[in-house]
């Protein structure tokens, strides 16, 4: 046991290595280009299900940019909501350059949304993001300049928690070591986590359908599209954290919503065909999985308890100056005083979250996703 796992550490050391050496580039921090000449206009396009709530903040943000209206458009499509936010929408026709849709009787689902929102925009750019998120006012005017030079980008998401909640914090932190991986991953050249709530590419380079966003699965569109991109030759791949280019979100549910997003995004691992994104995910599930188990025979008397507790010591060391120096360079350091509880944590939530969304899958907003 202590031959495997010094081999799966080992393993999970050179992997966070080659990610450090990314982040270390400093080429995803913020891009001082000049305004675009070649981006005529950028096309909004929001999938939105029962999102009442959320609706007036994403408005109001996108009330509140700074590219003029001609440059721009936004195309909110209603997704079979029961609550009252198409309504809202319509009522914000004259205030914003919009287009408000309802996805046809016999189509369902966030991709379906998407892609018959791509089907009415206007411009080559396409900008991808949630209903639940909100912009500074230079969003759609930065995502401009970034895109002169640009065919796919990946703008950072930034997780708001509640002060005081160590669940909050807690998921926050777990979802920044993601942000961390797409940062780096996308400065090496071989991007493998792509997040909708911020996502740009040009439609003229990427070309997408039901078939590509794998429709016949509820979710995972930002991955699907990633994953086709990643097979364009000579696709530009670009991820910029920057407090002007990021979109801000929230999330809420508890600890029961925390497992179920984890879940729902295990779910669709096994249809992923990037070879490299397939590689890190069993390598992390792996070595996770590993150290739960080796905690369960300790506590069954058959191994003693010093081994599960190095491996977790040694994991928590490779990971701390990698997600420290992003969380640093975004301004986010606070969040890493949850970060002992969430080394100690991380591999039994993250172990029952993969296992219950590969083997059960999830329902999300109403559907089954499996």
């Amino acid at each position: 046991m202590i031959i495997i796992s010094t081999i799966l550490i080992a393993i999970y050391t050179i992997a966070i290595l080659w990610l450090l050496k990314g982040l270390l580039t400093n080429n995803w921090l913020e891009s001082n280009g000049a305004p675009g000449q070649t981006v005529n206009g950028i096309s909004v396009i929001v999938a939105f299900r029962n999102e009442r709530e959320n609706l007036p903040k994403l408005i109001a943000s996108l009330e509140a940019q700074d590219l003029p209206h001609e440059f721009w458009e936004v195309i909110l499509v209603d997704d079979g909501s029961t609550d009252s936010g198409f309504d809202l929408v319509m009522s914000c026709k004259s205030q914003l350059p919009l287009k408000p849709l309802v996805l046809p009787n016999g189509q369902a689902g966030k991709k379906q949304a998407l892609l018959y929102g791509l089907s009415a925009a206007s411009f080559d750019t396409v900008v991808f993001t949630d209903a639940d998120c909100t912009h500074t006012p230079q969003w759609l005017s930065s995502i401009r300049e970034c895109m002169e030079n640009t065919d796919f980008l990946q703008g950072e998401v930034k997780p708001q928690f509640e002060k005081g909640s160590i669940v909050s914090m807690f998921e926050a932190l777990d979802y920044l070591s993601l942000m961390a991986v797409s940062a780096a991953s996308f400065a090496v050249g071989k991007p493998v986590i792509a997040s909708s709530a911020n996502l740009a590419f040009r439609r003229s380079k990427v070309n997408i359908d039901g078939k590509v966003l794998r429709t016949d699965i509820a979710s995972g569109d930002d991955m699907f599209l990633l994953h086709h991109a990643k097979t364009i030759t000579g696709l530009r791949f670009k991820f910029i954290a920057s407090p002007r280019v990021a979109a801000y979100t929230s999330f809420s549910g508890g600890v029961k919503g925390f497992v179920l997003r984890r879940s729902r995004w295990a779910s669709k691992a096994t249809a992923y065909t990037d070879s490299l994104t397939l590689l890190l995910s069993l390598q992390v599930f792996t070595l996770n999985f590993w150290i739960v188990l080796l905690a369960v025979l300790s506590v069954l008397g058959v191994i003693a308890f010093n081994l599960p507790i190095s491996l977790l010591a040694a994991k928590a060391i490779v990971d701390l100056p990698f997600l420290a120096y992003y969380l640093f360079k975004t301004k986010q350091q606070n969040l890493l005083a949850v970060f002992i509880p969430l080394q100690i944590l991380y591999p039994f939530y993250i172990t029952f979250a993969a296992i219950l969304g590969l083997i059960k899958g999830t329902t999300w907003k109403g559907r089954i996703n499996s």
